[in-house]
């Protein structure tokens, strides 16, 4: 759930050039009767000389109803002639090499060492479900099989990737040819997943574990309350899963991120070119404290809450 309001996802479907949700797929989703039909919120303006910032909340799984947003978002994107995202998923290059790099125990350790008899026993059956055999796995630390739990937690949602808000208007950049300028790389993401230590890690994939039947429903209530700009109910929400580790974890996926990439938003603004910039950075950047915003706040500058 973190993951869906925090770290851009960099799947293969936008590697490779994934549909918009403007367009009709194939792929369905799940359809437990939650209400997607809304305007989206989270949208707020910075204006500093004659620049005009607009920061966008997202999610990146979405929903087929969730579009078109509301005006004043499509409007502010239509406004814009710079798009910032965390990380443009249409040009991310992922070197396998790297990430093995990361991702790999060192020495002998394994996953049945560091992971209790349980948790290794449900992880055992989830990727037997999706017809995967963890014997394949055992080399890899806690952080990297969790973002592999995230791709099947997928399944049990009503939301999808090809329909996240991210790639919603990443997609439109392409189209409308507007410039796209990452505020974040792929390799930073991957850094801070596996920079935590491993008391944390595993703390991190046996949450998921014993919680992973919730998992879905979580996920639906996150794009409720998205889609219907609920801003306490995603801080309730993403509060609550950060509040289920120690500080180390929402040190490195939200409060220092957030600090790095208000001093890129504020270098741009202090810049003062002229140009319309839309931000569209995880909902988490923008409602957890320290956020971007409040880090804006900070430097001196007006946030106005446009929708």
């Amino acid at each position: 759930m973190l993951f869906a309001a925090g770290c851009s996802s960099n799947d293969n479907d936008a590697e490779q050039g994934s549909e918009s949700p403007l367009q009709e797929t194939e792929e369905e989703t799940s359809g437990t009767g939650q209400d997607y039909e809304g305007d989206g919120g989270l949208l707020w303006k910075v204006v500093h000389g004659e620049t005009t910032m607009y920061v966008q909340g997202t999610i990146h799984l979405g929903h087929e109803d969730f579009y078109p947003l509301a005006p004043e978002i499509e409007k502010a994107y239509e406004s814009s002639d710079v798009v910032l995202p965390e990380i443009n998923m249409f040009e991310a290059e992922v070197n396998e090499e790297e990430i093995n790099e990361m991702a790999l125990f060192e020495g002998d350790t394994n996953l049945d060492d560091v992971l209790s008899e349980e948790a290794y026993a449900k992880l055992s059956d989830l990727f037997e479900e999706n017809e995967m055999a963890i014997e394949n796995y055992e080399d890899f630390e806690p952080w990297f099989i969790g973002m592999l739990l995230g791709e099947f937690s997928h399944k049990e949602s009503d939301l999808a990737p090809e329909y996240g808000v991210d790639l919603y208007f990443l997609q439109r950049s392409l189209e409308d040819n507007k410039e796209i300028v990452e505020l974040e790389t792929i390799e930073l993401q991957y850094d801070v997943l596996s920079g935590n230590s491993m008391k944390t890690q595993v703390e991190m994939l046996e949450s998921t574990l014993e919680n992973f039947e919730e998992t879905g429903s979580s996920l639906d209530e996150l794009g409720y309350d998205w889609i219907h700009g609920d801003k306490d109910g995603l801080v309730d929400q993403l509060s609550e899963g950060f509040g289920s580790f120690d500080e180390e974890y929402q040190l490195g996926l939200n409060d220092n991120r957030n600090i790095n990439m208000a001093n890129k938003l504020d270098e741009i603004l202090q810049r003062d070119d002229g140009q319309t910039y839309f931000v569209i950075i995880g909902s988490a950047h923008v409602v957890i404290e320290p956020s971007v915003l409040s880090e804006l706040e900070k430097d001196g500058y007006e946030i106005e809450r446009v929708y």
